[in-house]
């Protein structure tokens, strides 16, 4: 079981979409039209809005036509920071391989 919530988080986050919805929700909460308007006109939240709320990973906030919605809870957040900080040693990673092919090329 334990497993199987980690794996549905990471699946959660394994979209680019739904990854540039928390980041944007990071500041503090939008309503849709905001985050649309945020990621850009061809984007189209709503479908992964409905994934990242199934996983508990944003909220609505019940306040009318507009409700705003609201990122990731303190506990989230820090999964989510560690995720990132996995993916930014990675990318050191590859960018130090990538500068000594270079200077040995």
């Amino acid at each position: 079981m334990r497993y199987s919530f980690k794996a549905d988080f990471f699946k959660a986050l394994s979209h680019r979409l739904r990854i540039q919805i928390l980041d944007t929700l990071r500041p503090g909460p939008l309503s849709v039209g905001e985050i649309k308007e945020k990621l850009g006109s061809s984007s189209r939240p709503s479908q992964q809005l409905a994934v990242l709320r199934a996983r508990n990973l944003v909220r609505a906030e019940r306040s009318g036509t507009n409700d705003p919605l609201h990122g990731q809870r303190p506990g989230d957040l820090a999964s989510a920071r560690a995720a990132r900080q996995i993916f930014d040693n990675q990318l050191v990673s590859v960018r130090t391989t990538l500068e000594d092919l270079r200077r040995e090329g």
